[in-house]
Order: structure tokens, then C-alpha cells, then sequence
């Protein structure tokens, strides 16, 4: 299905239907006349693709495509609601997508993997997964409490958690007041029909295996470049918990940026433009360093 946004703009909207085992699942692409580079968006908890409505024609603008695979149960994808899968059906499902967007767009094209949230901890554990071979060119962290699960649960907890097989509904807590002040998003968020705002037990026990996946990874991440970006604070996340996790896993050759906000979701916020930009030229210096 192909439909134009704003016809003005450089930018053609297309929802790709994949198929993963047997289940369909919706890849939302927003890409320019001219790709000069991409950007593959692992979306949080709650969210989809449809929140990024305003960001992708931003990206375009940029000669930047922008790739957003609803996880399987959430945005308009097939699969249970309220439930993740094990984690090598959700880490397939990532891997098929990310190696389909490489084939869209070519080997010269440089693709940056971006994780916002509780994306970042499945980009993360997609990075360390063994099945996981399609060539990226960087990676972005967007307010991500990377390893969450281990620092706040103690050594029981995370053995019981580990365990859970239970189909009882967990209700993460999250306000949209939190994620920003604008009252347009804000009202959005709460009247969002497609929005995921609780799991089943058993699927946090998934989370936490998923954390395992990078925090005791069984193989070496690839020698990109990572980011980590966020507010100046963050009402949601321990930045300096996740920073030390996202240290640990670069090796510490990470680097750090943070934007003049202290709201959770940068896209919403007064610095959404700018968080925009800095991606894009992120993403197509690392053309420039490859040589392409």
C-alpha cells in the first residue's frame, strides 16, 4: 500500500507486509526520491510505528529513509497483544526485517540501527544474536535503560522473574506527562487504541532473558560506531545506570550526547528537529568513513 503524506515533500509512505514465520508483520518505510542513507527504528514498549508520523517525512527531507517494523503484536502487526515471544522468535523477526531493509536499499547505503527505549535492549540483544549477520554502520541509544531488569531486581527476584510462566497482566506504570509536555502528544498518547501499555508476566521473564543476551553475550559486537542520546534527565530512565552499561558493551568507545530536554521521548519534545538532523548526519558520515 503506497499513499503520499504531503505531496510537496520528498517523502513516499509504504507499509511493507513481511512475513515471519507465519506470522505478518507490518515494516513502515518513509524514504526519499534519493536514499543517501537509513535509519532502522526499534520502537519501545507502548509505542509504534505510527507515533514517528511527523519524524519520517523529517528524515526524508533529509535524503534519509526510515524503516519501522511494528513488533509482532504491536501497531497494526499480527500476534497477541500483551505478549513478546521467546526471544529467538523476537530477534528473528528483527533480524529478517533489518536484512530486508539492507536488500531495499543496497550494500552502498549506510544504515544506522536506532533503539529508543526498551527498543534499545532488543537492538542490543539483536546485535549480540547469533543468527544476526546483515552489515549496519552504526547505532543509536536513545533513552534506554539498558539492562534495567538486573539493576533494580535482586538475586531472587531475578530467579523467580526467570521462571515466570505466568499469563497475569504487569502494567509497566508509564505516563504520558513523562514522556512529554506537549498537550497534542500527551493527548495522543493517552487515546492511542494501538498502544501497548501492559505484558504478561511471562513476557517480562522474556525481557530479562533478552538483557542476558547482551549484559553475558556469547559472541563480539561488530567494530561500529555507538551513540547514546537522552534529555539532559530523564523521568523514566537512570541515565547513569544505563551509561555505564552502554560503556560496558562499546568497550568504552562509546560516546554520550545529551539534548536540552528532560522529557522521555526526544521525538515529542522542542528537540525532535534537531534529534533528527543529528541522526541523519550521523548516519551519512558513516558513508563518508567507509568510503561509499
Amino acid at each position: 500500500m503506497i499513499e503520499t503524506l504531503r505531496p510537496p515533500q520528498n517523502t513516499r509512505r509504504e507499509i511493507v507486509q513481511l512475513t515471519s514465520g507465519e506470522t505478518e508483520l507490518a515494516l513502515h518505510v518513509w524514504r526519499p526520491e534519493r536514499i543517501k542513507g537509513a535509519v532502522f527504528y526499534f520502537h519501545g514498549l507502548q509505542s509504534h510505528a505510527g507515533w514517528l508520523w511527523e519524524v519520517g517525512p523529517r528524515f526524508a527531507d533529509n535524503d534519509i529513509a526510515l524503516f519501522v517494523l511494528d513488533r509482532r503484536g504491536s501497531g497494526i502487526s499480527a500476534g497477541p497483544r500483551h505478549e513478546i515471544p521467546d526471544a529467538d522468535t523476537i530477534l528473528d523477526d528483527y533480524a529478517n526485517a533489518v536484512a530486508f531493509v539492507r536488500g531495499m536499499i543496497g550494500d552502498s547505503v549506510p544504515l544506522s540501527l536506532f533503539g529508543h527505549c526498551l527498543g534499545g535492549s532488543f537492538m542490543a540483544a539483536l546485535m549480540h544474536h547469533e543468527s544476526f549477520t546483515t552489515r549496519y554502520d552504526a547505532a543509536v541509544f536513545c533513552s534506554s535503560w539498558l539492562g534495567r531488569l538486573h539493576a533494580t531486581l535482586g538475586a531472587d527476584e531475578l530467579r523467580a522473574l526467570a521462571g515466570e510462566t505466568s499469563d497475569a497482566p504487569w502494567d509497566a506504570g508509564l505516563r504520558s506527562a513523562d514522556f512529554t509536555d506537549e498537550a497534542k502528544y500527551r493527548h495522543f498518547i493517552d487515546h492511542d487504541d494501538l498502544a501497548v501499555r501492559q505484558l504478561t508476566r511471562r513476557s517480562r521473564a522474556v525481557l530479562l532473558e533478552l538483557e542476558r543476551r547482551y549484559l553475558a553475550p556469547r559472541r563480539a559486537l561488530a567494530p561500529v560506531t555507538a551513540t547514546f542520546v537522552s534529555g539532559m534527565t530523564d523521568p523514566i530512565v537512570d541515565l547513569d545506570a544505563a551509561h555505564g552499561v552502554f560503556q560496558d558493551l562499546m568497550s568504552e568507545r562509546g560516546a554520550i550526547i545529551k539534548f536540552p530536554t528532560d522529557r522521555h521521548y526526544l521525538f515529542y519534545t522542542d528537540v525532535s528537529d534537531s534529534l533528527v538532523d543529528w541522526t541523519s548526519t550521523y548516519t551519512l558520515l558513516q558513508g563518508l568513513n567507509r568510503g561509499f
